[in-house]
């Protein structure tokens, strides 16, 4: 039986008290393509699979109570993305986001991790089986 949900992906709506400045930032911190809607109301952000979707709120406890998780194809593909990004967050724009500083294995779930919250408080966690090597 054909289930409806394959070839599907989920894409997160997250708060932003400004959807088109939170959008230059995952472009020029994070490397997302950008598309800015409704006068900067509505915006959506892609880098590979993974869309965000960020709705204009300005109650920022909203967002410090939202998150997502995505997972990676291995470890290496993490840890080289951790880099990238450790590395943008070193900009002085690139706060109030913030990154963790390491990516962690996590052997209770078989999963390397880390997590980044973007400048709404938004928190997005990364993920690769520590099993699957590149």
């Amino acid at each position: 039986m054909y289930d409806p949900l394959e070839g599907s992906h989920t894409a997160p709506k997250f708060a932003a008290p400004d959807p088109g400045e939170a959008a230059r930032w995952y472009e020029k911190h994070l490397g997302f393509r950008t598309a800015v809607f409704d006068d900067g109301n509505y915006a959506i952000v892609r880098r590979g699979k993974l869309a965000l979707h960020l709705w204009k709120c300005a109650d920022r406890a909203i967002a410090e109570n939202t998150a997502c998780y995505t997972e990676i194809a291995c470890v290496e593909h993490l840890d080289l993305l951790h880099a990238e990004w450790l590395e943008a967050s070193t900009y002085n724009d690139f706060v109030p986001g913030r990154i963790e500083a390491e990516p962690k294995d996590q052997p209770g779930h078989g999963m390397r991790e880390f997590h980044l919250w973007d400048p709404a408080g938004n928190l997005i966690g990364f993920g690769a089986s520590i099993e699957k090597k590149g």
